[in-house]
């Protein structure tokens, strides 16, 4: 599984390595399409959000920089920066930030 789009010869905070666009979730592929794991990260500008989902295997979400409800059919978890949460596979969920949000979404497919 080679990455991409990741710095090489110097160190750089995640967060720096995507911007929000107004009005848009912007996203950068980490990993690339078919490998077994999928790695995502995704910017959304205030007000947008990523309707619900589900994934064949466990998904990992690393909040970067901001504040997101994921929500599911009978509950919320809130996360701040630094939070880390594993969705179960099978298990659709919806990404709602709740102000302008970096996060780091890992799958498992």
């Amino acid at each position: 599984m080679p990455f991409r789009n990741l710095p090489t010869e110097a160190a750089a905070p995640l967060a720096s390595l995507i911007d929000a666009r107004p009005g848009q979730v912007s996203s950068m592929a980490l990993t690339r399409l078919g490998d077994p794991i999928g790695a995502t990260l995704l910017a959304f500008s205030e007000g947008e959000s990523v309707s619900e989902e589900r994934y064949p295997g466990d998904t990992l979400y690393y909040l970067v920089e901001g504040a997101a409800q994921i929500r599911f059919a009978d509950h919320s978890v809130a996360m701040t920066t630094g939070d880390v949460l594993r969705v179960p596979a099978d298990v659709e969920h919806a990404v709602e930030p709740t102000c302008a949000t970096k996060l780091l979404q890992i799958c498992f497919v």
